[in-house]
């Protein structure tokens, strides 16, 4: 199940390239939303109404250009609001999932690309 989940956040984020993909984990699937950010291709943004409708407490999203991890303030944000955070990174086809206290489980080759 797990294998699904990461393969259809990382289509989802594929697809909204070159803007960010981001979403909630809601029953084991993946929902995509709209990126409210100013500059969707250089951060995300879910709105408060989203929240609201879907109260997870697992999110997604994704970094269309380069390698880069998680950013201090997605780390903060996931801290803060005792997240777990999944991010696809679109250019090397990785998964990584951070865990509210911090822990970061990694997955390669999400695609097999």
């Amino acid at each position: 199940m797990a294998k699904l989940l990461h393969r259809r956040i990382a289509q989802i984020s594929r697809k909204a390239a070159p803007a960010e993909a981001c979403g909630f984990i809601v029953d084991g699937k993946a929902v995509a939303l709209e990126n409210h950010a100013d500059d969707p291709t250089g951060g995300f943004l879910i709105s408060a109404q989203d929240y609201l409708t879907y109260r997870s407490d697992t999110i997604f999203h994704s970094h269309p250009v380069g390698d880069n991890s998680f950013s201090e303030h997605d780390k903060l944000v996931a801290a803060n609001m005792v997240l777990t955070s999944y991010l696809y990174v679109v250019e090397v086809d990785r998964l990584e999932i951070l865990r509210p206290n911090g822990a970061i489980e990694i997955f390669d080759k999400v695609l097999g690309k």
